[in-house]
């Protein structure tokens, strides 16, 4: 909220006017664009080759489904798959229009996407180039260049459908995840509309780069629905950003939404396009194109291309086209339209009209269109055999590439931050160990962090001018400038979504969520995405992306501001989760979070911002997965994390004065969990009580019990016991909270019954 952008009530009385959205506006033939120098006649039979590429490649999966082309003895296809039959168009017009050097997102019915993608590189490589796309040397060494290429492509794509090793996501993603993000693809989506955030993240990172890019995000009609699509549009079009986010939301309105009519059914809108009104004053550049017409949508890309590259981002396309089968290969289509529909669509056939208009022009024959098509149907149906025939991933390698192990702690100077200006926070000058509040701590490790490596970005809501609610980014801004700190919407999963795409890209983003409680309205792109991605697509990529987060209750702000969600978040592979307790380890931590190649939760407890530690002026780091013994004892061991930390502190000086002398482990991080440091405490006391701030069912400290009971039952005197929260949402009452969670009493009381040999769960204080 910058001071100098005043809001005045309005006084004059007028009437808002929306500009048009134009349809099917383009009335050129081939020989036109042939004419004016807009396409070559090998582009021509280019744009033929890939939607044929592409019919054949989905009929052969058609027919693999149904065990009429059996491409290996004992071949069985399985799988979930969602054809493009009648789409092609949409998909070779936007890859030819767009350059190598630009993205694309995909979704779970995007063959054709991957296909004219690759295709669209393997066009433009040298023989060095294409020696490094074909990751086997010697493979098919007597094919023209680009034909081999086109068959390893090919080959690769039908691998990773068919679950084998040499997939393009090592058989582990499938149909709806394929990727090769290293060459601009980002990654096909099962979930609808989920990469929408991926997209404009990775638009987002175009900024300042040397050569700039679009990003393309194909979207069916049914995401239009999403509440992530809507997000990522309005994240995309704010007016802060005042070069405007280089992606093109390409939405292929192929007419129903698996079974719903998304026009007429489950919209209020005519046309999808009217969406970009919604976001931008100038309707996103929508325009509803004629998506059977693949020089049309070729058009049209090419145009909002030019308009993003010229800071005019984002665009919205609305292609109009058809699927001739089901939604899937369960689904035949029949149940929920008509033949007569079915039949006039057909009628467009861009695999009927675009053939016919080349010969026309004169381009081909039709002996030559034949013998294209012959020559791309051999072609499929060879790298179909072969990838039937290729080997399987090894099981014994199924844990491998979950997460990177490497980190960002050596980088070269040319990525340090030579322009911040870091006397403005005079608060953080000091050459000496003091005593901070942990908000300082946390802020001093962002700033030394962003002065280090200028991929470092921070936003979140409200975390700019403000400086979040708990004030701990307060002053960042004036040191870094908007384009490196920035308020965000009040929209959780494309802050969350942005942040992965602007990871993919290279980039570091820090991005903050106000509480944990508001991380379940984000948990697809938590969970099904960032959490996922990488092992999804192969250990290809990397994720470095850190999510701050605040948890706890004890300020009285009720049910849905003061939960202890880590459990939760903890439960996803592929996510690595810090519960610092001291402002030394929430600035050590969180420095270590930011250099790590993988996402990172990092969570901040309500009640320790202010509370002080004396921590270092110098450079250090608190590494992952190594416990901390807060306190040494003989009688029981005292697990706590984040404030729970604090709390057993507080129950073991209470237990002093009884002669019981407890052993405070603090874990610090959840994921890696320091099981050994804990066995090995345990082994000594034979008594083990965790503490959690959550609820005990499904909680971590469950988790802890599990792991310490399976490794220590022969030492422990005692089952191990949990004091954790009464089973309620957080009241907002001070009475209740104070009884609602653990406490220092409660835990000294626990304590007390487990050394007894009395243990038992507790259900009320």
């Amino acid at each position: 909220m910058p001071r100098d952008l005043d809001r005045f009530p309005a006084s004059q009385r007028d009437a808002l006017a929306l500009p048009s959205i134009p349809r099917h506006t383009y009335t050129s033939t081939i020989r036109d664009a042939l004419a004016d120098g807009s396409l070559a006649p090998d582009g021509a039979r280019g744009l033929l080759e890939v939607m044929l590429t592409i019919r054949a490649f989905e009929e052969t999966l058609v027919a693999a489904r149904s065990a009429t082309f059996v491409p290996a003895p004992g071949f069985r296809y399985i799988g979930a798959t969602h054809t493009s039959i009648g789409q092609e168009a949409v998909a070779a017009g936007v890859l030819d229009a767009l350059d190598p050097n630009d993205r694309i997102t995909s979704t779970h019915r995007g063959h054709g996407h991957t296909i004219s993608h690759g295709m669209r590189l393997i066009a433009a490589m040298d023989e060095a180039a294409m020696r490094e796309f074909v990751g086997r040397p010697g493979w098919q060494p007597s094919l023209p260049v680009h034909e081999r290429g086109a068959r390893w492509h090919l080959y690769r794509m039908f691998a990773e459908l068919f679950g084998r090793a040499d997939g393009y996501c090592g058989g582990r993603g499938g149909s709806m995840h394929i990727a090769d993000v290293s060459r601009g693809h980002l990654g096909a989506n099962a979930i609808v509309g989920g990469s929408s955030a991926v997209a404009v993240g990775a638009a987002l990172a175009s900024y300042g780069v040397t050569d700039p890019f679009v990003v393309g995000c194909f979207l069916g009609d049914g995401a239009l629905a999403n509440g992530v699509v809507l997000e990522a549009m309005n994240f995309a079009a704010q007016k802060q950003f005042p070069r405007g986010v280089p992606v093109i939301f390409l939405i292929e309105n192929n007419q129903y939404a698996e079974s719903g009519q998304s026009i007429g059914e489950v919209t209020g809108v005519s046309h999808l396009a009217r969406r970009g009104a919604g976001f931008a004053d100038d309707n996103m550049h929508a325009e509803i194109v004629d998506g059977m017409d693949v020089l049309a949508v070729r058009d049209a890309v090419r145009r909002a291309r030019r308009l993003c590259l010229g800071g005019d981002g984002p665009v919205l396309l609305e292609f109009e086209t058809y699927r001739y089968l089901g939604h899937s290969l369960s689904d035949d289509g029949r149940r929920y339209r008509s033949e007569n529909e079915v039949a006039a669509w057909k009628r467009r056939d861009p695999l009927l009209t675009f053939p016919a208009s080349l010969i026309h022009a004169g381009v081909m024959t039709e002996g030559g269109v034949a013998a294209l098509r012959d020559e791309v149907f051999e072609r499929v149906r060879t790298a179909a055999i072969e990838a039937a025939n290729a080997p399987e991933p090894d099981p014994a390698r199924m844990t491998a590439d979950l997460m990177a192990v490497s980190t960002s702690d050596l980088i070269p100077a040319t990525l340090q931050t030579t322009d911040a200006n870091v006397d403005k926070l005079t608060s953080f000058r000091r050459s000496v160990p003091e005593a901070i509040p942990q908000r300082r701590a946390i802020a001093e490790a962002l700033v030394e962090e962003m002065q280090r490596d200028r991929r470092v970005l921070l936003y979140g809501q409200d975390v700019a001018d403000y400086g979040g609610s708990f004030q701990v980014t307060a002053g960042l801004l004036g040191v870094f400038g908007r384009s490196r700190v920035f308020n965000a919407p009040i929209s959780e999963a494309a802050i969350i979504g942005t942040a992965l795409g602007l990871a993919l890209m290279g980039m570091r983003p820090v991005v903050e969520i106000m509480y944990i409680d508001f991380m379940l309205q984000a948990m697809d792109q938590l969970a099904n995405q960032v959490a996922k991605i990488r092992y999804m697509f192969g250990g290809h990529v990397t994720v470095p992306l850190v999510i701050r987060t605040a948890v706890g209750g004890g300020k009285g702000y009720g049910g849905q501001h003061s939960q202890s969600l880590e459990a939760v978040i903890a439960h996803f592979p592929g996510l690595k989760v810090a519960a610092p307790s001291t402002a030394y380890d929430a600035k050590g931590l969180l420095r270590t979070a930011i250099r790590d190649d993988n996402p990172v939760v990092f969570i901040e407890h309500q009640l320790l911002y202010n509370e002080r530690d004396v921590v270092p002026a110098d450079d250090y780091s608190v590494p992952f997965g190594e416990a901390m013994l807060r306190r040494p004892g003989r009688d029981l061991t005292l697990v706590g994390y984040s404030y729970m930390a604090r709390v057993a502190m507080d129950a073991a000086a209470r237990l002093v004065g009884e002669g019981i002398e407890a052993e405070v482990i603090d874990p610090r991080t959840v994921v890696p969990l320091d099981v050994d440091t804990i066995v090995s405490s345990v082994r000594r006391t034979g008594h083990l009580l965790v503490l959690s701030q959550a609820p005990t069912q499904g909680s971590v400290a469950e988790h802890i019990a599990y792991e310490v009971q399976q490794r220590c039952h022969d030492a422990l005197l005692a089952p191990v016991a949990i004091e954790g929260a009464v089973p309620v949402p957080p009241p907002m009452s001070p009475a209740l909270e104070q009884a609602h969670l653990p406490h220092a009493a409660s835990v000294a009381a626990a304590a007390r019954r487990l050394v007894a040999g009395a243990a038992r769960p507790s259900e009320t204080r």
